[in-house]
């Protein structure tokens, strides 16, 4: 125990605050935003396929 801190705790907290910006990342990552307009068109385009699909 340096200084009076538990030492171990203090450093699993730090570690804490750098993973998360990388977890956040990897998320975004993953999973693509629906704001992407060539998403977007992709899933028109299905779901026009389905529908005449299902008047058939």
């Amino acid at each position: 125990m340096l200084g009076g801190i538990n030492n171990s705790l203090f450093f699993e907290a730090f570690l804490g605050f750098l993973v998360i910006p990388v977890f956040i990342l990897f998320l975004r990552w993953a999973f693509p935003s629906t704001k992407n307009q060539a998403e977007a068109t992709r899933r028109k385009e299905i779901k026009r396929s389905l529908r005449e699909v299902k008047r058939k």
